[in-house]
C-alpha cells in the first residue's frame, strides 16, 4: 500500500528517536520508584524535585539560544557554510554555559532560602561541574538532531540513563548521610559517559569545525534570542506551579506528591517530544519552511500521531490512578490522585501547544511564538499565585488545566490564520494512523523496503 510506505517512513524515522526519548521518562519512572519506596524522605524528594526544575531552566536558556538556531542553519545553510555553523553554535554554547554557571554561582543561596530548601545549596554548588561537562554532550546532542543520526542519539541516552538508573540501585545498598549530594554527583557522572557515547557518532561532523566566524556566531545569536526569551516563557509556563509551591505553601512535600504526576504527564508527552524532533528539520528545511500547505500538513500529521498514541494511555490512567501510583510509589502518595486526575488531559493540549512553538520558530515566526508564549506564562504566573494560596496544591492543578485551554484557543486561532491549519484534522490523522500502525505491525516494519 502507499499509504504505508508513506506512514512507515516516519515511524522509521521516529523509531531510534522515540527509543532515545522514552529511555529518559523510563529510567526516570524506575528511578523515581527507589527513591521514593527505600532511599529519600518525602521532603526530600520534593527538593530532588526543584533541582530537576532548575536543571530543566539551565537546559533551556542554552537550548534556546542555540538548538534551534543550530540546527536550523545546518539544514538550511550552503554546505561550505555548515562547518562554520557548526563552530559558531559551540562557542556560543560555550558562552552562555560559563554566564550561566556564574550567575548560578552567586544566586544560589538566595534560590535555596526562597525555595524553603536548605539542602539544595550544596546541591546547586556541585551541579556546577555538570555545567561544564554538557558544554560537549549538548553540542553532540544537537549536532545528531540536525543530521538525524537518532541511532546515536538512543545509544548516548541509553549510556546516560543506563548509568544514572544503575548508580542510584547501588544507594540500596550503601547508605549515605547526604544522600541528596550524592545524587547530583551521579547525575554528573552519567552525563560525562553519555558524552563520550555521543562523540562516537559526532566525530566526522566536527573535524575541522573549530575555526570562528563571528558573521555566523551573530547570525545565530540572533536567531537564538527570539527562541530564547520564548525558551524563558515556556520554562515560567510549564514551571510556575512548581517553583511557586514550596514559596508560598513553605514546604516542599506538596512537590513531591505533584512530581509523582508529572513523572506521569512526562511519559504522555513523550510521542510530542520524538515527533518533534523530526519535525523541526523537516519545516526548517528552505524548501518547506516558506510553503504553507506543506507547514499545515506536517503540522496537523505531527499532533495526530501524538493524539493517537497518548488518548488510550490517558484514559487507563485516568480510570486506574492508584494502580499507577503504587507502581510509582506507595500509599502515602495517594494524596496527588485529586491533582493527577486534574492536570492529566493537559496532555492533550500539550500535544498542540509544544508543535506550535517549533512550527513557529521553523518558519521565522519567532517574534509571534514569544508574544504567545509569554501571555500564557503571566496567565499562569498570575494563576497559580491565586489558586495555590486558595487551594493549595490542587491549585496549581487549577492554574494549569486553565492556561491551558486559554493557551490551545490563542494558538489555534494564529495557526489557521497563517497555515489554514484546522486542530480537527489532527484528530482525522490520529484515527488513521490506528489502522496504518497495524498494518506496519503485521507486515514485520518492513522500513527498508519502503522508499
Amino acid at each position: 500500500m502507499a499509504s504505508t510506505g508513506k506512514y512507515s517512513n516516519w515511524v522509521h524515522a521516529g523509531f531510534y528517536s522515540g527509543l532515545q526519548k522514552l529511555s529518559v521518562p523510563l529510567s526516570s519512572i524506575f528511578i523515581t520508584m527507589i527513591l521514593t519506596k527505600d532511599v529519600l524522605t518525602e521532603v526530600q524528594v520534593g527538593i530532588w524535585g526543584i533541582l530537576m526544575v532548575a536543571t530543566s531552566i539551565l537546559e533551556l536558556i542554552r537550548q534556546g539560544l542555540v538548538k534551534n538556531a543550530m540546527i536550523k542553519y545546518i539544514n538550511s545553510c550552503d554546505e561550505m557554510d555548515e562547518k562554520k555553523v557548526i563552530a559558531a553554535g559551540f562557542y556560543l554554547n560555550t558562552i552562555i554555559t560559563i554566564v550561566v554557571a556564574l550567575l548560578l554561582f552567586f544566586l544560589t543561596p538566595w534560590i535555596a532560602r526562597v525555595q524553603h530548601a536548605p539542602a539544595l545549596e550544596q546541591m546547586l554548588y556541585i551541579l556546577e561541574i555538570g555545567l561544564l561537562i554538557n558544554i560537549p554532550f549538548s553540542h553532540f546532542e544537537w549536532l545528531m538532531y540536525a543530521k538525524q543520526v537518532f541511532k546515536g542519539l538512543y545509544w548516548t541516552y541509553l549510556v546516560r540513563q543506563g548509568i544514572t538508573l544503575l548508580l542510584v540501585a547501588s544507594l540500596l545498598f550503601f547508605h549515605f548521610e547526604n544522600p541528596l549530594n550524592i545524587l547530583v554527583v551521579i547525575y554528573n557522572i552519567a552525563m560525562l559517559a553519555g558524552t563520550i557515547m555521543a562523540y562516537k557518532y559526532v566525530k566526522d561532523f566536527i573535524r575541522n569545525t573549530f575555526v570562528l566566524s563571528s558573521e555566523w556566531l551573530m547570525k545565530l545569536f540572533h536567531f537564538g534570542k527570539y527562541v530564547f526569551a520564548s525558551g524563558i516563557s515556556t520554562l515560567v509556563f510549564r514551571n510556575a506551579d512548581q517553583l511557586l509551591l514550596p514559596n508560598i505553601l513553605r514546604t516542599t512535600i506538596f512537590n513531591a506528591y505533584q512530581g509523582i504526576a508529572l513523572r506521569i504527564i512526562a511519559l504522555s508527552d513523550l510521542p510530542s517530544q520524538t515527533l518533534g524532533d523530526i519535525l523541526f528539520p523537516r519545516a526548517a528545511n528552505s524548501k518547506n519552511n516558506s510553503n504553507p500547505a506543506v507547514i499545515k500538513y506536517y503540522y496537523e500529521k505531527t499532533v495526530g500521531a501524538s493524539l493517537c498514541i497518548i488518548t488510550p494511555v490517558l484514559l487507563f490512567v485516568f480510570i486506574f490512578p492508584e494502580f499507577i501510583i503504587r507502581i510509582l510509589a506507595k500509599e502515602s502518595y495517594f494524596a496527588a490522585i485529586p491533582y493527577l486526575r486534574v492536570v492529566l488531559f493537559t496532555a492533550v493540549a500539550l500535544s498542540f501547544l509544544k508543535q506550535f512553538g517549533i512550527i513557529m520558530d521553523s518558519t521565522g515566526k519567532q517574534k509571534h511564538n514569544l508574544f504567545a508564549i509569554t501571555f500564557l506564562a503571566l496567565l499562569q504566573v498570575g494563576l497559580c499565585y491565586i489558586f495555590i494560596r486558595r487551594y493549595g496544591l490542587m491549585g496549581a492543578g487549577y492554574a494549569l488545566v486553565i492556561s491551558h485551554i486559554v493557551g490551545f484557543i490563542v494558538t489555534q486561532t494564529m495557526l489557521y490564520y497563517y497555515y489554514r491549519i484546522n486542530f480537527l484534522n489532527a484528530f482525522k490523522y490520529a484515527l488513521k494512523f490506528y489502522p496504518e500502525f497495524y498494518h506496519i505491525i503485521l507486515h514485520k516494519l518492513p522500513w527498508k523496503r519502503a522508499k
